[in-house]
């Protein structure tokens, strides 16, 4: 019987890491029927995060108040990767053939595998991310002020022009100086960013001139001023970030797995009930996967935003018809199961004390199997897969005899459940919420 119960438990503790993935792929899937199959490079990019932020402010330190702001590290970057995916690669094909999409979530989970494990311990890349990021701020700064509308579906990237004209021009200003002398002293770092504030505005007086005849939203000179301005001092605050944190760490390659961060409180000795050991670690795991289920029934059911998403879910149309951002909400979608998936990282760095850059792949293949096992598109059901597959996992590696059992099959029987699910059920169990649109 101890026994018994000691699979149960693996399964549970296994079964909660697979629902907090499998919540992401049916989020996304019920808002715009999408199979995200690069959810589990996202998941995967949650645990670098948390490594990430570990070893720029915690290298060596196990005290357990580090552990929620590695969660932090890895939601921002988990979120970041999704949002981006979402607005670079899906929104475009959010109209195409459903082929379409699909093929390119492939894309995008091989991209973003090789890009970590070629990448990660090289931070050279992070400068181009800063520029981009500092174009956003001057932009952002820039319409604040006067609170511009750069929105418009016909005009918007003439409305948006002069903003980003300036942006990029302060921060072009930048990159040339940087190029030139990567060690620019202090007294010559005002002028740096008040050159390129110059630069920026007469480039963005030079957009605005070239687009004064097709835009509707007519951009201000202090809004142009202050989006070069912004945009110079990020640019700025970017490089100082590079050079006196980012290049201080002598960072591992992902080409091969990572020593995770051991935390005290959540790792350590196992505890032992009965006959029965738990790790730390697995109860970490449980105990996340019960609170987010819980704040996330309150943020869909109790919320404006959760009763938009529900909204859209049955009909994005009409939904937009009644005053619904449906891009905000497909945007909140992606981000919702991208921070789940970077807590199931980081759970998983603490069971298995490693990470890898491959890791996302085959998580990513069960947590799809625990929602197909569930109810696509059933957030509920996508919690009770992910529980049901993991102790299937767990009881088949413990009871079936033979050269069929064992852990080496445990991969095998969880896809053999998802063949079963798809000719015999495959609404799943709970039933998969997909409303026909006419």
């Amino acid at each position: 019987m101890d026994q018994f119960f000691q699979q149960l438990v693996n399964g549970l503790t296994l079964g909660s890491l697979y629902a907090l993935i499998a919540v992401g792929y049916t989020v996304v899937y019920g808002i715009v029927q999408l199979i995200n199959f690069a959810h589990g490079e996202v998941f995967m990019i949650g645990a670098f995060g948390a490594l990430t932020t570990y070893l720029l402010f915690f290298d060596g330190k196990t005290a357990i108040w580090v552990l929620p702001i590695m969660i932090l590290g890895a939601m921002i970057a988990s979120v970041g990767t999704a949002v981006l995916m979402e607005r670079v690669a899906y929104r475009p094909l959010r109209n195409a053939p459903r082929l379409a999409p699909l093929i390119t979530a492939i894309g995008i989970s091989v991209f973003l595998q090789e890009f970590i494990r070629l990448m990660y311990d090289q931070p050279a890349w992070t400068v181009a991310v800063f520029a981009g990021l500092a174009i956003a701020v001057g932009y952002v700064v820039g319409q604040l002020p006067e609170r511009l509308n750069l929105d418009h579906p016909v005009s918007k990237w003439y409305d948006r022009a002069p903003l980003l004209g300036a942006g990029a021009g302060a921060v072009l200003l930048w990159i040339v100086v940087r190029l030139i002398a990567r060690d620019v002293t202090v007294l010559l770092v005002p002028a740096v960013i008040i050159g390129g504030a110059v630069a920026g505005t007469l480039i963005g007086f030079l957009f605005a001139s070239a687009a004064r005849k097709q835009a509707r939203t007519t951009t201000s000179p202090k809004a142009i001023v202050l989006a070069a301005a912004s945009a110079a001092v990020a640019a700025e605050l970017g490089w100082v970030i590079f050079k006196t944190l980012l290049t201080s760490i002598e960072w591992p390659t992902a080409k091969q797995r990572i020593p995770f961060p051991q935390i005290d409180v959540v790792t350590g000795s196992a505890l032992t009930v009965g006959g029965v050991t738990i790790q730390r670690s697995a109860v970490f795991t449980m105990a996340a996967l019960a609170v987010c289920a819980i704040l996330l029934w309150f943020f869909i059911n109790r919320t404006r935003i959760g009763r938009g998403m529900q909204a859209v879910s049955q009909d994005p149309d009409t939904a937009r018809l009644m005053g619904i951002n449906v891009d905000r909400i497909i945007v909140v979608a992606f981000a919702l199961g991208a921070v789940l998936a970077a807590i199931a990282g980081v759970s998983q760095g603490l069971q298995n004390n490693n990470i890898e850059f491959r890791m996302g792949f085959l998580a990513g293949l069960k947590a799809f199997t625990a929602a197909v096992l569930g109810g696509i598109g059933n957030i509920y059901g996508a919690v009770v897969g992910g529980l049901v597959l993991g102790v299937v996992e767990a009881m088949a590696t413990q009871y079936i005899p033979g050269q069929f059992g064992g852990s080496t099959w445990k991969d095998a029987w969880a896809f053999v459940i998802l063949i079963l699910v798809l000719v015999f059920r495959p609404q799943g169990l709970l039933g998969a919420r997909v409303v026909d649109r006419a």
